[in-house]
């Protein structure tokens, strides 16, 4: 048998083994395909007549052979125990307690009375009333399929419990055996599939005799083909849409009766029906997260983008949705464990792979199970041309990027509504006894389910061409496709329980604690070009992954031409539990970096992270020999660097609090309504984490953010009311209080952004045309400092071919939320929609754009690591360097020259008009002080932990820089003025001088490539690292992410809820709690 097959996806895994004899697909066979096309693998589904006519052909076997034995006992002259008898009405109450109530789930009036002992023979002895039509017996009036609705509503009210029914219509059936199992009442609908094939045959060939006979009439009478041709194919195409109109108006109508049948059920009260089932599904339908979805939207790209032809090239599915008409259950009925004997064994083989044994074995054996074989079926109600009426049925959007694949893509916007599906699910529940008293959901599709979907052009008017088969014929081969990745014997399971439980707020982070890796210098490496300087030939840099998962999560800057490169970088790698148990290991790999052609490796070094972690909180000096990608090869060279683990310590219950927000009133604090949601607190860690703020002994740590949901979100009118108020004296300028529309084209596509101080860090998907998108999204991410930290929301408004407004913002200072407790859960307002364009608050620029409405849902988590960072590694990456003297003093230096100075993101200079002699004749200085707002010399930073800033001389007469100097930015602590005094170094090699981490102490050994450098004099000045964003990183906007996160920065500071500069605070409640714990201690 070959090898079992596993994909996995967030909240389940898929399992399941060679399909190769799909015969064992269960023990018996199912209803759906006939054992013969179950043995050759056709996995044919019928129209829903036949769906409904075939359900249960292995139990009616079952049923002839009961029927046979009692026949048999009938001939001994024995009263079989399962003997019809004529319906008898029952009464089952009391005497005299029958009244009428009101219904306080229907609000309807009801009769009802008091239940009698004698009652009790329904319980030891249940009956169920079937019409005798369906037993074979002459009967007076009885349910047709030919039959009109009214007379076949009447009919089956009369032969239908409960009471009174017509006289000699139904019999008493005792309930001893599953043949009791029966479909009461044939289904009024009519087959229209033959016609449909029919029809498509024959349209078929009509669209080809009329494609050629246009073509020969018309060359006969003297017509061109290049007219021709493309004449006969648009009317071909025209006859062709048409037919495929007719047969979808058809289906719609087969499809009435089927479900006219199910209402009419549930007005009559059938006991047999699963109408009620069919009514649950419809209330929950849109209460569903479509995030639910998401698994099945990377699905149906990965197949998408694996098949699609040359001309495309992407595919994307910008969103999937279920609408809100559901999906309808035709039968459903319960399984022993022999129907699902290859569920279990598929279940066992995935726990054997994932799973400890003991857990494994203890999920197993835990609880008992519940087995249901489902048929369901689904079809789309008809729908208008405008979005908001497609939106009802369940439907996607995809993007086609039409070009040619690496090259270029003109997106194509087609929105795909599932027209019609049917098949057979079978599931399997695990019952616990605690609550909500069911734990996981395993399910298995019996055959490949009939898929039929509609592709739609995103336009107001036109044909539908992409109903040719080309296009949707690709489209439905996609969704099946995905489909077959959950066909038996494959399957998936769902975590159940913690979805019932309804508790949406996170207690703890999924990150069991992070690596902290300091990569130092690399010495000896091999050199990978020809082309070089004397010790270069390479331009290397480092990427940290885990070497199963392959993704860089971190990367070094680039040193070229260096073979001994220095870099003296910090990284922190979160750790989660399913790394350890995948037994990943810390690859740290060297690269050489090409312009033209591929990256190079130059060589790898990796590391055990389960042998990491059970030696936490230390780091661990390493100087590693470089290794090839084969097994037991090597590399020239060698790295120096550290790394170790830190996990997350447990809250000092000196810290604890009674976890409310004291910045409401006192009168308001106690009261329940205005507490914040703290979801179950069942453990000791729980209730600590919603008790004990983050603490200051270890203010680096993890920060989880969670966006669940906006309500209320509608554009504002920001051009004014309407000024003609001729007729309309007395109504409102301008609509006011909550929105009305849930969905309606006025509405914004939002998605989120989330800044982590001032850096994008998650960009969630976009939410079409919705007053009350559901997110459900966020991300986890090593924060240094929560005490300065600020958390940015941003929801913006999607468009085409357009820039993306700010609708809000929602900045969330760490130290201000995080007072009394380490986890909040609340409703914010969006504040500060750009109502001006990106860079007019400071310009003056009075170009509209958009703002909006609305309240969001986060949930913020911050969990302290066992790690205290000098106070310089606890800085912002984002920020400003800035002088903050009036000088700039280069002693012993007397060259007249002009200073330029470059970091990470930015450049500056200072003219030679500002170079001056000292007075004291020993250097010269460089005069910044600000003169009309001029000489405000202030360097943007992006990428502070790894950048210098360098100042070069540049003299008259002297091509490039004459001489330099360097700050490293790591060295300054944030807002705090720092005294400079750095060496003016000489060099024939300045590249290699300012890209690696050269400073006084390490420069007092030879450096292998800089033995020229010479220190000619010494820069003086003072200066601080200003962190945060401000105006000044305007002007060194590059890219759409930088855009986006200065216009969130630019949003927060003219709303007024985030200020120029960024402070670190510590709550007076914690910082109480803290210094009372020091000194009791």
């Amino acid at each position: 048998m070959a090898d079992q097959q596993q994909q996995h996806a967030p909240g389940g895994y898929y399992s399941g083994k060679s399909t190769t004899s799909m015969a064992n697909v269960n023990d018996s066979k199912t209803f759906v395909n006939t054992a013969d096309s179950l043995t050759e693998g056709k996995n044919k589904i019928p129209d829903i007549k036949t769906f409904v006519q075939n359900l249960d052909k292995d139990k009616r076997e079952r049923d002839q052979r009961l029927d046979d034995a009692r026949k048999g006992n009938q001939g001994k002259g024995g009263q079989g125990s399962g003997d019809a008898h004529p319906h008898q009405e029952t009464k089952a109450g009391k005497e005299g307690t029958l009244k009428t109530v009101r219904d306080p789930t229907t609000q309807k009036d009801v009769q009802i009375e008091d239940v009698d002992a004698d009652f009790v023979k329904s319980v030891e002895d249940p009956q169920l009333s079937v019409p005798n039509a369906n037993l074979g017996k002459d009967t007076t009036v009885k349910t047709d399929a030919s039959q009109s609705n009214p007379e076949y509503k009447h009919n089956q009210d009369v032969t239908a419990p409960p009471d009174p029914v017509a006289e000699g219509s139904t019999s008493d059936v005792p309930i001893h055996g599953e043949k009791t199992n029966i479909l009461f009442h044939p289904t009024p609908s009519v087959s229209y599939e033959p016609m449909f094939a029919s029809l498509e045959k024959r349209a078929g060939g009509l669209c080809i005799g009329v494609c050629l006979a246009i073509i020969i009439l018309g060359k006969m009478f003297g017509g061109s083909l290049k007219g021709l041709i493309p004449t006969s194919m648009c009317i071909a195409s025209g006859i062709w849409l048409w037919m495929k109109e007719v047969v979808r108006s058809g289906r719609n109508v087969e499809w009435s009766s089927e479900q006219s049948r199910g209402e009419t059920a549930v007005a009559n009260l059938l006991p047999e029906s699963v109408e009620w089932m069919n009514t649950f599904v419809g209330i929950v339908w849109g209460l569903i997260n479509p995030d639910m979805f998401a698994g099945i939207a990377d699905t149906l790209e990965d197949v998408m983008g694996a098949s699609v032809p040359g001309i495309i090239e992407n595919v994307r599915v910008a969103e999937i949705n279920q609408g809100n008409n559901p999906l309808r259950i035709l039968s459903l009925r319960a399984l022993p464990d022999t129907h699902v004997k290859d569920l279990k064994e598929s279940i066992h083989k995935e726990n054997k792979k994932n799973k400890d044994p003991q857990e494994a074995a203890a999920d197993e054996e835990g609880g008992d199970y519940y087995n249901l074989e489902v048929s369901f079926a689904y079809h789309a109600r008809p729908s208008g041309k405008d979005s908001s009426s497609k939106a009802q049925n369940m439907h996607m959007e995809l993007v086609f990027y039409l070009g040619i694949k690496g090259l270029f893509g003109v997106p194509l916007p087609i929105f795909v509504e599932l027209q019609g599906l049917v098949g057979t699910v079978r599931l399997r529940l695990q019952m616990t006894p605690e609550p909500p008293f069911l734990k996981n959901l395993t399910f298995t599709l019996m055959g490949l389910p009939q898929v039929q979907a509609g592709c739609i052009p995103m336009v107001e008017k036109g044909v539908n061409i992409l109903n040719l088969p080309l296009i949707s014929n690709f489209v439905n081969y996609a969704i099946g496709a995905a489909a077959s990745m959950y066909v038996a014997p494959k399957s998936m399971s769902i975590d159940v329980g913690a979805i019932l439980q309804g508790d949406t707020v996170q207690k703890d982070v999924l990150a069991l604690g992070v690596m902290w890796i300091r990569i130092h210098r690399a010495v000896g490496l091999s050199k990978q070009d020809k082309r070089g300087s004397k010790h270069g030939g390479s331009d290397p840099y480092i990427t940290l992954s885990f070497s199963k998962y392959g993704k860089p999560m971190y990367c070094t800057r680039v040193i070229t031409d260096d073979l001994n490169p220095v870099w003296e970088e910090t990284a922190a790698l979160l750790v989660t539990p399913e790394l350890i148990r995948a037994d990943e290991q810390l690859s740290v790999e060297l690269w050489d970096s090409d312009r033209s052609s591929a990256d190079d490796i130059v060589g790898k070094v990796e590391l055990s992270m389960q042998k990491m972690i059970q030696h936490p909180s230390k780091m661990y000096p390493q100087v590693s020999k470089l290794s090839g990608m084969e097994a037991d090869s090597e590399m020239p060279g060698e790295l120096h660097w550290e790394v170790g683990f830190f996990g997350k310590p447990q809250f000092r219950p000196a810290l604890r609090t009674d976890g409310k927000d004291h910045n409401l009133p006192k009168e308001l604090r106690d009261k329940e309504e205005f507490q914040d949601d703290k979801g179950t607190l069942d453990t000791e860690e729980k209730d600590a984490v919603a008790h004990t703020p983050p603490d200051p002994l270890w203010p680096s740590g993890i920060c989880s953010i969670i966006v669940h949901q906006i309500v209320n979100l509608e554009l504002e009118n920001i051009q004014g009311s309407d000024g003609n108020r001729k007729g309309r004296e007395y109504e409102p300028a301008k609509p006011a209080g909550e929105g009305t529309d849930e969905e309606s084209k006025k509405l914004p596509s939002s998605y989120c952004t989330i800044l982590f101080n001032d850096q994008l860090v998650y960009r969630t998907r976009s939410k079409v045309v919705s007053s009350k998108p559901i997110f459900n999204a966020g991300t986890e991410r090593f924060m240094r400092d929560w005490r300065s930290g600020i958390v940015t929301v941003t929801v913006r408004d999607s468009r085409h071919r357009e820039h993306d407004p700010v609708l809000g913002v929602v900045p969330l200072k760490l130290s201000d939320i995080l007072s009394t407790t380490s986890q909040v859960t609340r409703w914010y307002p969006l504040d500060g929609g750009i109502g001006k364009s990106p860079r007019s608050l400071f310009s003056g620029n009075q170009c509209l754009a958009t703002t909006g409405f609305g309240r969001v849902r986060i949930s913020l988590l911050f969990r302290s690591v066992e790690t205290r960072l000098p106070p310089n590694m606890l800085g912002w990456d984002v920020g400003t360097f800035e002088f903050t003297s009036e000088k700039i003093l280069a002693l012993n230096y007397h060259a007249h020259a002009k200073l330029k100075m470059r970091t990470g993101g930015s450049s500056g200079q200072i003219g030679r008009a500002h170079c001056h002699k000292l007075q004291e004749g020993d250097g010269m200085f460089f005069d910044i002080a600000k003169k009309n707002a001029k000489n405000d010399v202030r360097l943007p930073v992006k990428f502070r932990y790894r950048s210098p800033v360098i100042f070069e001389f540049h003299t008259t007469g002297h091509r490039g820089a004459q001489a330099y100097s360097m700050v490293w930015l790591h060295h300054l602590v944030d807002n705090t003025v720092t005294d400079i005094n750095v060496p003016i170094w000489t060099t024939k090699n300045g590249s290699r001088l300012t890209q690696n981490y050269i400073t006084e102490e390490n420069a007092k050994e030879p450096i292998t490539g800089l033995e020229d450098l010479q220190e000619v004099g010494r820069l003086q000045f003072r200066c601080q690292f200003k962190a945060g964003m401000d105006e000044d990183h305007e002007h060194f906007i590059v890219d759409n992410d930088s855009r986006e996160t200065y216009e969130s920065w630019e949003a927060c500071l003219a709303e007024g809820v985030r200020e120029q500069k960024v402070t670190k605070e510590l709550p007076p409640q914690t910082e109480a709690l803290h210094d009372k714990s020091l000194t009791e201690a």
